[in-house]
């Protein structure tokens, strides 16, 4: 049965484990033990959470077993311990893990008690360290006392003996645990996506018209450096993003795009609460950059994305790109209503002008652009492009398909539509990375010349590359027998992916 009720919080979509669940899934990590120490003889690590109450598996959950691979990788791999065997396996009892390393057991536990005692999540980490004739080590061994309770911080086998406090208390505490830490793990995922999209769109090279890492294009007022002061300064404002998104995510993303769009849960008023933010991260921007504007629009397009991830962080173990865009869509679903009334900025006037919605257009509608962009960068980078000429490649198509308001309010319509012409053209001809990269330098020449900037394609392309680096998958991988062997397993195969 799921838990979808009003006081479901974190644990929305987990489905309650029977008692016959919990004992199956011992039983299997208890034959499974037997197994592995059989067929390696060595000491075995065995991984699990402690996780209290009637749900086991959900996207917190995972996200913490996560964590503790990944404080164990580390821990084993920086005092040289090889790894010989690795596996996972999930049931609807939870998560287990199981590494296989020929290293004194007392050693191998010192560093699992170390992990429990300093890792912030460590009080629902469960390592337990079996010698090779199954025995397993306790804590008590090395002097240690016994792990902490949730709820009161006395001896947790005491207050379990005497059912100090109940199930729900505990397992509240162990969720809420999980959340604070996930809400800083999810706020640093931001932060460096974030900052790799802004300095590798600026980085890439050449951009006609831009400023890159040859010269500063059709700008006078901002150059490399410019935008990695905007970037610094900005960064604060993605994170506050994310965690906006996830403390407003009491329901599933599906369900706060069913309401109502008067509803305070509806994805639209998660956009209104940014709002007043986005203003003042753009005020720190131009007293970073003394007063050129390097990343307004990336204020609002990232911070939508940041906020929708966060969403679906709190929800979801693994996130589609176009479940992002689509959230957004939704949130944006008002923004046309900023083309009527006030002082007027450049994206207004041509609105009005030649009814161009620009990136507002362009987020109401899921930035269809980047839906069809961010698979043409994957394909690129694995077919073996550098980052820079895969970046370029995305950039040219962009620059076809885009109607660029800078573009227009430099230079008019006209002028986009013969470069749209031409390049649609060039590219017609299937050319290779150097040859992208010798139009676009020779694009790059006319557009300085003429004061052509096509600031909305790079600002696409820069969305692009976050939501690349952001969803890029990574498996927990250990050095075992001379290669490297997938940590995933068991009787449920999956891939345990550390965001």
């Amino acid at each position: 049965m799921k838990e979808t009720g009003e006081n479901s919080g974190f644990f929305a979509g987990a489905e309650r484990v029977s008692l016959e669940d919990v004992l199956a899934f011992r039983e299997e990590k208890a034959q499974r033990q037997k197994k592995l120490l059989a067929e390696y003889g060595v000491p075995l690590l065995c991984l699990g959470l402690n996780m209290p109450g009637e749900y086991k598996r959900f996207p917190l959950a995972a996200r913490s077993f996560c964590e503790e691979l990944k404080a164990v990788r580390l821990s084993l791999a920086s005092e040289g311990i090889a790894v010989i065997h690795a596996e996972t396996f999930e049931a609807a009892g939870g998560y287990a893990a199981f590494i296989t390393a020929a290293y004194p057991p007392e050693k191998l536990k010192e560093i699992a008690v170390s992990i429990e005692d300093r890792h912030p999540l460590g009080r629902l980490f469960d390592i337990d360290v079996l010698r090779e004739d199954g025995e397993k080590i306790s804590r008590g061994s090395f002097g240690k006392q016994g792990r902490p309770c949730l709820i009161c911080g006395g001896d947790a086998f005491a207050c379990g003996r005497s059912r100090a406090h109940s199930a729900e208390e505990l397992r509240n505490a162990a969720a809420a645990l999980m959340a604070a830490f996930q809400r800083e793990r999810l706020a640093d995922l931001i932060a460096a996506a974030a900052l790799k999209a802004l300095i590798g769109e600026a980085a890439v090279t050449p951009k006609p018209g831009l400023v890159d890492r040859i010269n500063n294009g059709a700008h006078r007022d901002m150059d490399f450096f410019s935008f990695i002061d905007s970037t610094a300064a900005i960064i604060p404002y993605f994170r506050n993003c994310a965690l906006a998104g996830f403390n407003a995510a009491e329901i599933p993303p599906e369900e706060m795009r069913a309401l109502p769009l008067s509803s305070p849960g509806h994805p639209a008023a998660l956009f209104n609460s940014l709002r007043p933010a986005g203003k003042s991260a753009g005020l720190s921007m131009l007293e970073a950059t003394g007063g050129a504007n390097t990343h307004r629009g990336l204020i609002f397009s990232i911070g939508l994305a940041s906020a929708s991830f966060g969403v679906f962080f709190r929800h979801r173990e693994q996130i589609a790109a176009e479940e992002i865009l689509d959230f957004i869509a939704s949130m944006t679903c008002r923004v046309r209503d900023d083309f009527s009334g006030g002082e007027l900025s450049h994206g207004e006037v041509i609105h009005r002008r030649y009814g161009i919605g620009g990136v507002r257009e362009e987020a109401a509608r899921g930035f269809p652009a980047v839906r069809d962009a961010l698979p043409l960068l994957r394909r690129n980078l694995s077919a073996g492009y550098t980052l820079n000429d895969a970046g370029l490649a995305v950039f040219l198509r962009l620059l076809i398909s885009v109607a660029d308001t800078n573009i227009i309010h430099r230079s008019g319509p006209e002028t986009l539509l013969e470069i749209q012409k031409n390049a649609s053209a060039f590219l017609s001809s299937n050319p290779g990375p150097a040859g992208m990269a010798e139009y676009a330098a020779e694009m790059d020449r006319e557009f300085i010349a003429k004061n052509i900037s096509p600031g909305g394609c790079a600002d696409l392309l820069a969305l692009t590359l976050f939501l690349h680096w952001l969803l890029l998958p990574g498996k927990f991988q250990f050095q075992a027998a001379g290669e490297a062997e997938e940590f995933s397993g068991g009787n449920r195969k999956r891939d345990f992916f550390p965001r």
